[in-house]
């Protein structure tokens, strides 16, 4: 394996350089990695022979795909990894775009967020329960699934036929029946009401279920009806008819298909604007018996359907917990032959991916396009509706704040700590008026002793900013400090917003717009713009917008229940304290009334 060392130009500007690397490239399958000047993987490929196809980027733009050619220019060094066989290759290929999430790879939108079911198999009495990452611990695992509402719904629909614990092992040891059990919703094992060989039974028929074969768990109830019949306990005879029925229900909503007995996927497309959508059909045993729609982002116009579809039936089955016999897909893969032995080795048994031209399978593929297409066209018209939305709270935010930036990303602090002990830092970010919890980041407090929250503050700001100066002065650093925020709020009073103000004027920072937000108890905000000599403008939820020039606010509509006197008091109190802002050499506080018990902003909360 190649190391990468950042370098201060392109390799496209360092022809010599880039000539040996590509020189002193094995001829071997591997994956390499595309790093930014920043050493962040901005592309992750497979190879054959990476000496063969690693040259290929660096040729002129002009030949170059476009998506390719606007990588390419923004590639400061590269890393290759050797692996055995090409089939090993796809596997780690796969496992570079999930951790790194390059930015020119197609790839699933948010796939850390997709549940996966897991029924534990070494257990006596074991539970079902909800996960989000399957791991190799001997359990069993059904997914992805992408709806966790749907999810959780089919989940109450099957415990309703065939009860099974859903309680912590701290409650199930306390060895009485809960509410469940009166439910029917549970049989009762931490009481003793059902033994381990029968509990596992209804365990495997919750499991058929999950596979798709209903017809199993149809037949197996059927037999323990009549068994229980036989040996004249009638009261067991009724639940099994009870689940027998209830079964059966469900199972005719699943549609019923004319293509034989084996498990099949078939994967339809629809892109638009650089974003795609792929509906997966599941097909078990002749039942349509599951559809999960995906999100993907990196496409590229120049980019093929094939392509885009090779990219995630590699990255879909990745995480698969079920391989079919059958692969069903409208185009030709370029790496179907590598697939079909990838998945033939996971399954155990032989995996066609086929194309089918006319039949059963075909006029799924295009109902499966048609679904993704409606979805991503959905699912267009909410972002379309939230980004006005969000545009429109911003441009406000920005006028009321006066600030000379719209305020697309903005970063909020807070400090905690337990008497002094234990502190910690906390920044959460916004961009676009939405949350991006991918930036989000925890402090541990190094240098302060005791609570003081101002040097704690301090102590936050100048680490994180200071990361900021590296980033400018070309070390690489992560995407949370590579960027200033266009606003900056402090959950604090007017100390901790001195403090924070300190720091970021040593800085270098003092054209950032920084607000504090003060306690509950009083609602109070401050703010120093530095920007905007005029004031700041802030009062919490619900509450008109005030001026720090001293003029009465319009309005001031608070829930609380507060005397007219008490508020009096309060439009006084935050006279004064407008008054003395004025002359406080560019720093300007504004408090709310001492009443106002409303919450803050929603894009704040």
């Amino acid at each position: 394996m190649a190391t990468a060392t950042r370098k201060a130009a392109a390799l496209t500007e360092r022809p010599d350089y880039l000539k040996e690397r590509l020189k002193a490239l094995p001829d071997t399958p591997g994956v390499y990695l595309m790093r930014d000047v920043q050493g962040r993987v901005i592309y992750a490929g497979k190879a054959l022979s990476l000496r063969n196809r690693v040259p290929n980027y660096f040729q002129a733009s002009s030949v170059l795909p476009e998506h390719i050619a606007a990588m390419v220019a923004r590639v400061y060094e590269f890393e290759v990894i050797t692996t055995a066989t090409e089939k090993e290759a796809l596997v780690l290929e796969q496992t570079m775009i999930k951790r790194h999430r390059p930015r020119f790879n197609i790839r699933l939108r948010d796939d850390k967020n997709y549940l996966y079911i897991k029924l534990p198999l070494n257990e006596d009495f074991p539970r079902i329960t909800l996960v989000r990452r399957p791991a190799s611990d001997g359990a069993r695992y059904w997914g992805p699934y992408t709806h966790a509402i749907a999810l959780r719904t089919t989940l109450k629909t099957v415990r309703r036929v065939i009860p099974y614990r859903s309680c912590k092992d701290s409650e199930f040891a306390l060895g009485r029946p809960c509410f469940y059990y009166h439910l029917n919703l549970c049989s009762a094992p931490c009481a003793g009401f059902i033994n381990r060989e029968d509990y596992h039974e209804q365990l495997n028929q919750v499991a058929s279920f999950l596979d798709g074969r209903s017809d199993h768990v149809a037949k197996r109830l059927k037999q323990q009806m009549q068994d229980a019949a036989d040996k004249l306990e009638y009261e067991a005879a009724a639940r099994y008819r009870d689940r027998l029925d209830a079964m059966q229900r469900m199972a005719e909503r699943q549609k019923v298909l004319a293509m034989g007995r084996y498990d099949q996927d078939l994967f339809g497309l629809a892109r638009a604007d650089g974003q795609g959508s792929v509906r997966v059909f599941s097909v078990r045993e002749g039942r349509l018996s599951g559809s999960e729609n995906f999100d993907l982002v990196g496409l590229d116009k120049d980019q093929s359907n094939a392509d885009i579809l090779n990219a995630f039936v590699s990255q879909y089955y990745a995480n698969a917990t079920h391989i079919p016999k059958e692969v069903f897909v409208p185009e030709v893969l370029p790496d179907r032959d590598l697939i079909e032995q990838w998945l033939t080795e996971r399954r155990g048994s032989a995996v066609t991916v086929r194309v089918p031209q006319r039949g059963k399978q075909r006029e799924l593929l295009e109902q499966a396009a048609a679904n993704a297409a409606e979805t991503m066209r959905q699912m267009r018209i909410k972002l379309d509706y939230d980004a006005e939305r969000t545009a429109s709270l911003l441009n406000d935010l920005q006028a009321r704040l006066q600030l000379p930036a719209l305020p697309v990303r903005i970063e909020c602090y807070d400090i905690s700590n337990i008497q002094g002990k234990y502190p910690v830092g906390s920044m959460v970010v916004f961009e676009e008026g939405r949350p991006k919890p991918a930036h989000y980041r925890h402090f541990r407090i190094k240098t302060v002793q005791g609570a003081n929250d101002f040097a704690m503050l301090q102590e936050v700001l100048r680490r994180r900013f200071s990361r900021h100066a590296r980033s400018e002065e070309g070390t690489p650093e992560e995407p949370s400090f590579s960027r200033l925020p266009d606003l900056v709020l402090i959950d604090g009073g007017k100390g901790q917003l001195s403090a924070a103000r300190e720091v970021m004027e040593s800085l270098g920072l003092a054209s950032v717009a920084t607000f504090g937000l003060g306690p509950r108890s009083r609602r109070s905000c401050f703010g120093l713009a530095t920007a905007n000599p005029s004031g700041c403008r802030w009062t919490p939820r619900r509450s008109s917008w005030s001026s720090a020039s001293g003029t009465k606010p319009t309005a001031l509509r608070s829930r609380s229940t507060g005397s007219s006197a008490r508020k009096t008091r309060s439009l006084r109190r935050w006279t004064a304290s407008a008054a003395s802002a004025r002359s406080a050499a560019g720093r300007w506080f504004v408090s709310s009334a001492a009443s106002t018990t409303s919450a803050a902003p929603r894009w704040m909360s």
